[in-house]
Formats: structure tokens, C-alpha cells, sequence
């Protein structure tokens, strides 16, 4: 009987190893990026032409190859970077397999051409599919330059994947940017169909990479973060919560030099922001964590692009305490608060019109005022107080006479401001506030007016009053407080949502709800949350139902967060409630008490403030 099995030659496995290493241009530019980066480059340049379909180069400085070298690189697992079995297990170069370059080679034609210092000439060699076809010395500056051509033009099935051009270089784009903020020491150029579209200096400020890669506005709106023990060390930078995106573009994660995909850390990013940001949104991470090679594994995936941790709880609890830390350190509402966006959606006139709250809705504590000091003027203290205007014919109006005598001297302002000076004004001073926050007034009954030294702010009420009361409720105990009703509510719910009810019972007792079946699909309601209406009952248990049929396997704190920012806001003031100056002062008393009162629970932005330049833009002053 003849073999059924059989070893497959080298140009089909290197073909098949191509497919997991070089998905696409983007992968190949990664590999040759990198290893450029282990041979000690500091200047990489990279030129494309439609997508890199047609044509690639990586251009370095690093320490170059000799002609020997060059032809050991193009055979499968030959590498500089590793050399015996234990070196595995404590890899600090980019790459180790050595199978990038024989890959590129089998599915594109390929042109090496490198120089080591001290040589005269430079090498180039050239190959197709694999195959060497040509090899000479040439004039070259020191390091290495590969060239590649015609990807996938003997793997046909691979090249109908291609995307359009413009995705293909988007790619490209993406992967050179996370590199350049991988290594903010090392120059980054992009060059495509002739035009430069990246450039970083490499002066090792790692926030010049990030307006290099994103924008100087991007760059404007982060944080610094820094955390570090004995074992672990995260560096980098966090955005503000309004800095947001679709997707995960603007997280990178970077360990030991190395861009990483780990749903750990992503995990971590997630729950530091959770409380803080909309369903859809993504925040800017850039995170480099600094570990020990000998605790982490990435001989995990081809492309090096996985990693796994050995102890997954400390990366999570650094990269988590090093973004809070970061976030809650921004105390002064100018530094967090969401900027001037002319184009936001307006309120609308059902907001406006939503029913005026009772008295007992809005019950703000006492306690924690001692760090407030109000200054309210005595009544005989005023220059005018207020009276009717009465028409009287028989006594014809005389100007007061320090206006009269004002007009004359043409000082209107100088009188002015001698009578403002003798107003006492109400002022709002907070602990540690060198500056203080003065209301002005409510507008449209949903929107403070406030000011502090040449700025303008103006807060949500219904945002602002959200965000205290979620945090509150998240300084409670483990299970929520919970009100015993007098007469039990009946809710009526679906067959799907009684298997909840009678499943995950422990979890409704968690967030304060008590109940047992009165029917097939009828609920008795004992006993709610605190402060949730009993008009609202129904609606908040559909609303965790709703969370716990998308995601099953919910953790308890998302789901609790979850369950406490819609509690928040049912109970929150609203649009269209009308607050007395006391409990104006008093909302912004506590709310920036908060740890993060620029936003509420759900995102939204609480605050929003106008500097006297973006004023005189509005009035085209400027």
C-alpha cells in the first residue's frame, strides 16, 4: 500500500506560511518595519503605490546585512534575533520566527539591496516567487531596502481578497502610526503615489507622535497616565471622555515595544471609563507597559500581534488604577470640560415641556456644605432696589442726579462701575478652588449659566444632577437600597423574561428589587429601588432584561453600573424644572464634589465652557 502521506516542498510551505503572515500590504510593511527597528534603525522610510499591491519599499539606516546574511534571511525560519530554545522564553527583539522575509519573498518579487558599515559596495539580490534571479553589488548609503512588487502574483485566490486602494492604504496608514507611537525615538516617513502623508520627527516625545499620528487637536485632549511597581510599569496617554471613536483605532497597546491585541487590556480601558462614556463610544488609550519577558508569551499567533500575560489580574488592576488615577487627578472643570461645538443638537421643545418635578424630587443634602461660603448682600446694603414705574402727570421725571451729572461729564462707564463695585455679588467657593464659580442664571429652565474668571460655563441641569446622584449610589454597599411598598405593584413580563426573573433572582435582589410569581407571566412587586418612581417600575425591569438577553455572561459591575445610571436618571431633575437660586448653588456645590463632573453616567457632557476667544469668534471679533 503507497503512502497516503506526504512532505510538502518549500515554496508550498512558505506559500501557505505567506497566508498567515502576509494577509495583505499592511502585514508585509509591519514585518519589514520591524525588523528594520531590530537592526537598530532610527530613520524608516516607507513608500507605497496603489495600496502596496503594485509596489512596496521599507528604506532603513539600521546596521545593514552582509551578502551572506542577506541569503540566510530569505530561508525559512533563519533569524539574528533568537538562537537557542531558552531564548524563547525571554524574546525582547520585534521578531523571532524568521519567517516574514521567505513569506514576502514566495507571493511577491522581491529586491534586497543592503550595506554594513565599513563595506564598500552594497549587496542586492533579487528573487521572484522565492527564487533568486539575480545578485550584484551596487551603491548604496548603510543599512537595508526592500522593494516589493506584484504581491499575491502567483497566489491568485489571496489577491482577489485585496481591498480598494484606499483601504488597502488606510491599513498601511494605520500600522505605520501605531508604530511611530511605539517608538516615538526612531523618524517615521510615508510616502504614497509620490506625496508624503506621514512624517514624525523622532525626537522621542511620544505626545509629537501622537499630533503627528492624529492631529494637534487629538494631541490637545489627553492625559498623562504613569503607574508603576515592582513587577510592571504603564506609561502613556488617556483621552478625555468626549474624545471618542466608533471603533478601537485609537487604542493601542504597546508591551515592551511591541503593538499588541489582548482583550485584558482592552477590558481594563472599558471598565476605567465605564461610567463615563455612551454605548458606542470608544476612548483614546495609548498605554505602554513595560514587563518582565520571562511573565508574558508571544509565541502565541504568526503575526505576533497576540500576546498572553501570566498573571492577567496585575496588568488589569495597573492599566485600570493608572487610567482612574489619571482621569479623577483633572479636578478644574476647564480641564475636562466638553468644548464649544457649534453644531450640537439643540434642546427640544418636548424636553422643555416635561412636567415640572415635586418639591421632594430634588432634596439635596446638607452635608458637605461647610466648604461652601456664601456672601449674601444686607437689603440696606443696596445702592437701588427695584420699584414699579408710576406715571404721574403732575410730577415730570428728573434724571437722579449722578446720572445727570454722569451723561455730563460723558463717564457712563466710570459710573458704572462705582455702582457695581458697591454690589455685593453671591459667590460659590469650593475647598482647594483658588477661583470660584458665580451662577447667573438658568436658561430655558435646562441649561446654568455660570462663570469663573473670563469664563463662561454652562451645565445640564438634568446631566449635572444625574452624575451626583450615580455617584452617591455608587458609594452605597454591595446590594442597592431598596423601599418596601405599601401596596404590591403587578407587572405584567413575556415568557422570556420570567426565566430571568426565576434564574438570576439574586441579581434583581442585588440592585434592591423583591418580588415573587403571582401567575405564568404576571409579577408581584414587593419592594424597589430607592428612590425609583413606581410609575417606572416596569420600565427599569425591562430595561435589565434587556441587558442580561444581549449579554448573558454581563459581569456584575457592568450590570450594576448599567442598572444605576438609568436609576440615576429617572430620578434626576429635568429640562423644564425650574430651581431657585439656592438649589442652583447648591447642584454645583456637589456636583463638582463629584470625582468626574464633566460627564454623566450615560456620556453625555455635563459642562460646557466658552473662553473669551471663542466668544469673539461667535461675534466675529476676531
Amino acid at each position: 500500500m503507497s503512502s497516503v502521506i506526504h512532505v510538502l516542498d518549500e515554496k508550498t510551505a512558505n506559500k501557505i506560511a505567506a497566508g498567515e503572515v502576509v494577509e495583505r500590504p499592511a502585514s508585509a510593511i509591519k514585518e519589514m518595519i520591524e525588523n528594520a527597528l531590530d537592526a537598530g534603525a532610527t530613520a524608516i522610510e516607507t513608500e507605497i503605490a496603489d495600496g502596496g499591491q503594485t509596489y512596496m519599499r521599507v528604506s532603513d539606516n539600521g546596521c545593514g546585512m552582509s551578502p551572506e546574511d542577506a541569503k540566510k534571511c530569505i530561508i525559512r525560519h533563519g533569524t539574528s534575533k533568537i538562537s537557542t530554545i531558552e531564548d524563547i522564553f525571554a524574546i525582547s527583539s520585534l521578531g523571532f520566527r524568521g519567517e516574514a522575509v521567505p513569506s514576502i519573498a514566495a507571493v511577491s518579487n522581491l529586491v534586497i539591496t543592503t550595506r554594513m558599515e565599513g563595506d564598500e559596495f552594497a549587496y542586492r539580490l533579487t528573487l521572484t516567487g522565492g527564487d533568486i534571479t539575480g545578485e550584484e553589488q551596487t551603491g548604496a548609503a548603510v543599512g537595508t531596502t526592500m522593494e516589493v512588487s506584484d504581491l499575491f502574483f502567483n497566489t491568485p485566490a489571496r489577491k482577489k481578497f485585496m481591498k480598494s486602494e484606499r483601504t488597502e492604504t488606510s491599513k498601511i496608514n494605520d500600522i505605520l502610526t501605531k508604530l511611530a507611537l511605539a517608538r516615538p525615538d526612531v523618524a517615521f516617513t510615508l510616502i504614497n503615489n509620490g506625496r508624503t502623508s506621514v512624517h514624525t520627527g523622532g525626537n522621542g516625545n511620544a505626545l509629537d507622535a501622537v499630533a503627528a499620528g492624529y492631529g494637534a487637536a487629538v494631541a490637545k485632549e489627553v492625559f498623562p497616565v504613569s503607574y508603576s511597581n515592582d513587577e510592571i510599569t504603564v506609561e502613556g496617554f488617556v483621552g478625555k471622555p468626549s474624545l471618542l471613536k466608533s471603533t478601537r483605532a485609537w487604542q493601542t497597546c504597546i508591551v515592551n515595544n511591541r503593538i499588541i491585541h489582548n482583550a485584558v487590556v482592552f477590558k481594563a480601558v472599558e471598565n476605567a471609563y465605564h461610567a463615563m462614556l455612551p454605548k458606542a463610544g470608544y476612548p483614546f488609550a495609548l498605554l505602554h507597559i513595560h514587563i518582565d519577558p520571562a511573565v508574558i508569551d508571544i509565541n502565541v499567533h504568526p503575526a505576533k500581534t497576540e500576546i498572553k500575560f501570566s498573571d492577567e489580574q496585575q496588568v488589569y488592576r495597573a492599566i485600570y488604577h493608572s487610567i482612574i488615577t489619571a482621569l479623577t487627578e483633572r479636578e478644574k472643570p476647564e480641564q475636562v470640560a466638553t468644548p464649544i461645538d457649534l453644531t450640537s443638537r439643540q434642546i427640544t421643545k418636548a424636553e422643555l415641556n416635561a412636567p415640572a418635578v415635586t418639591p421632594s424630587a430634588f432634596a439635596f443634602s446638607e452635608a458637605g456644605r461647610a466648604g461652601v461660603k456664601e456672601t449674601v448682600p444686607a437689603r440696606n446694603d443696596l445702592s437701588h432696589e427695584y420699584r414699579p414705574l408710576q406715571h404721574d402727570t403732575r410730577t415730570p421725571y428728573r434724571p437722579d442726579p449722578a446720572v445727570r451729572d454722569c451723561a455730563a461729564g460723558n463717564a457712563f462707564s466710570a459710573f458704572m462701575e462705582e455702582r457695581d463695585a458697591a454690589r455685593p455679588v453671591q459667590t460659590i467657593t469650593f475647598d482647594g478652588d483658588e477661583d470660584v464659580f458665580i451662577p447667573l442664571g438658568v436658561v430655558a429652565d435646562c441649561f446654568i449659566v455660570a462663570k469663573k474668571g473670563q469664563d463662561l460655563y454652562l451645565i445640564d441641569q438634568h446631566a449635572a444632577h444625574e452624575r451626583i446622584r450615580y455617584d452617591k449610589l455608587c458609594k452605597r454597599t454591595e446590594a442597592l437600597p431598596s423601599q418596601q411598598l405599601l401596596t404590591a405593584e403587578f407587572v405584567e413580563v413575556d415568557g422570556r423574561d420570567m426565566e430571568l426573573f426565576a434564574e438570576r433572582a439574586h441579581v434583581f435582589a442585588d440592585l434592591g428589587y423583591t418580588y415573587s410569581e403571582a401567575g405564568p407571566t404576571t409579577l408581584r412587586i414587593e419592594a424597589i429601588p430607592a428612590d425609583l418612581p413606581v410609575g417606572d417600575i416596569s420600565e427599569s425591569l425591562q430595561e435589565i432584561c434587556r441587558i442580561l438577553h444581549e449579554s448573558p455572561m454581563t459581569d456584575k459591575a457592568v450590570l450594576r453600573h448599567r442598572s444605576l445610571a438609568y436609576l440615576s436618571c429617572r430620578g434626576a431633575v429635568k429640562a423644564g424644572d425650574v430651581l431657585n437660586m439656592r438649589e442652583i448653588r447648591e447642584l454645583l456645590e456637589e456636583l463638582f464634589h463629584t470625582e468626574t463632573p464633566y460627564v454623566c453616567p450615560h456620556g453625555r457632557p455635563v459642562i460646557v465652557r466658552f473662553t473669551p476667544d471663542e466668544l469673539a469668534k461667535l461675534f466675529k471679533r476676531t
